[in-house]
């Protein structure tokens, strides 16, 4: 008999973007390592973006189940939030912005009461209908393992609830940003010391109650790990987010036929993956190199970005949001594929995306960081930091003398890019999924391969 899960995603094909990735990928490939797969997702989930080509990669076997959610959509949630804080909004992988400025007390105050009312992000309206359509998803199919995966981490309230009421459930809890360090810090909605208690309580109490704590990255895992000291070592393991080499299979690599070299960003522009440091110091290259140079972004971009990709010295192409399928073409004939991050433990879902092309990449990331020991490891691409804009510049003349001369930036190591493939992933997950004993014993059998 398979071993029965139900993963709880806030956000699920038909919605498109990075955020569905994860998911997608453990109902894609659970099935084959032996498990029967249950999505619950909102139901008309408050996404920013839509992408119904997704559905094709959902198999047959996965039953999805919908919660109703009684929230506005994402666009009107954005302007409503943006009149409120007197400013553009500032949208990242939640409710987002910056700090805002001088605001008349009336305003404080009620943007004070609706972070209040939706604390501690306004996804929380779903938790009380995802709750209890997970019971009955419980009860009716006898599941044996509840796997809720975040942002938005107000999903954790559904795990804690359901090992509550159903101990003989094993619960995981999987990461894919780090919170407290990352959501809170960098966006304004989550900003708030009552939000923060709030996350605080609610993260606490998903940590203990759950079997399994799972994130994305040794630094992510560290960090939670450090604030619950008390807990087993052994619950707290890494498994790491990738690419879908199906989805890659037709990727056809060629050179673009422009006069100019390509630089192309894939993915939401936000404050943490501003392009600003890239555009400031590209600026400042010579006229004759920023001449023949063209830089595209793909993907949708904060309000609060989108000035600072207007009035440059060198060409800049704002082409949105596109379908997966769309945006494939572009990194086709792109030379050069560019990411920003500049929280240093954040590593952006598209980053190995980008490395599935075998496209070299041109990152603006913090020496040491996350994203910067990924590059090193695979030799997928080449960084400088945010704050160095000579470097930058460097880094950019580099690019430029290989592509004016026909030759390769850097080689990349296949075999190191190819650890990243998520039916790999998927089946290392499902493994560590399985090797949780009954609650009474809470052993879990966690390792990836190599380490």
């Amino acid at each position: 008999m398979p071993q029965k899960i139900l993963i709880v995603s806030y956000l699920f094909p038909p919605m498109g973007g990075i955020g569905v990735q994860r998911a997608l990928s453990l109902a894609k490939y659970l099935p084959g390592c032996g498990y029967e797969v249950h999505i619950l997702k909102a139901g008309n989930a408050g996404g920013p973006v839509r992408d119904p080509a997704l559905l094709r990669q959902v198999p047959s076997v996965v039953k999805v189940h919908k919660a109703f959610t009684p929230e506005v959509p994402f666009a009107i949630r954005q302007k409503l939030w943006s009149r409120l804080s007197g400013r553009n909004a500032q949208a990242g992988p939640a409710e987002a912005g910056s700090q805002p400025g001088t605001q008349p007390a009336w305003r404080k105050l009620l943007k004070a009461t609706v972070s209040r009312l939706l604390c501690p992000e306004p996804e929380i309206l779903w938790v009380p209908f995802a709750l209890r359509k997970a019971r009955r998803i419980i009860r009716r199919h006898q599941i044996d393992f509840v796997l809720v995966t975040v942002p938005p981490f107000s999903a954790l309230e559904v795990g804690t609830a359901l090992k509550k009421e159903f101990p003989a459930v094993r619960l995981v809890s999987d990461f894919r940003d780090e919170w407290l360090s990352f959501y809170l810090k960098d966006f304004d909605f989550q900003s708030s010391a009552h939000t923060r208690r709030k996350a605080e309580a609610i993260e606490r109490g998903s940590v203990e109650a759950s079997d399994l704590v799972v994130a994305v990255n040794e630094s992510s895992r560290n960090e939670i790990r450090s604030r619950y000291p008390e807990q087993p070592e052994r619950k707290f393991v890494v498994i790491p987010n990738g690419y879908d080499p199906e989805i890659f299979a037709d990727f056809a690599p060629r050179t673009n036929q422009s006069s100019r070299m390509l630089v192309t960003h894939v993915g939401t522009v936000y404050k943490t993956a501003s392009p600003r440091f890239y555009l400031d110091a590209a600026d400042g290259l010579p006229a004759e190199v920023l001449g023949e140079m063209e830089t595209r972004f793909v993907g949708r971009i904060a309000e609060a970005e989108r000035p600072l990709l207007e009035n440059r010295r060198g060409q800049v192409s704002l082409l949105e949001f596109l379908p997966q399928a769309q945006a494939l073409k572009y990194m086709e004939d792109t030379d050069y594929l560019l990411l920003t991050m500049t929280n240093e433990i954040s590593v952006p879902g598209k980053l190995f995306e980008y490395m599935a092309t075998g496209k070299p990449i041109l990152a603006i990331t913090a020496p040491d960081s996350e994203v910067d020991r990924i590059l090193r490891q695979t030799r997928a691409g080449i960084s400088a930091p945010p704050d160095n804009p000579e470097a930058i510049r460097n880094m950019l003349r580099l690019a430029f003398d290989a592509w004016r001369n026909g030759k390769k930036l850097i080689e990349s190591r296949p075999h190191a890019v190819q650890r990243y493939e998520r039916p790999r992933l998927a089946e290392e997950y499902g493994r560590v999924i399985g090797g949780i004993e009954e609650p009474q014993g809470r052993t879990v059998h966690a390792r990836l391969p190599g380490r």
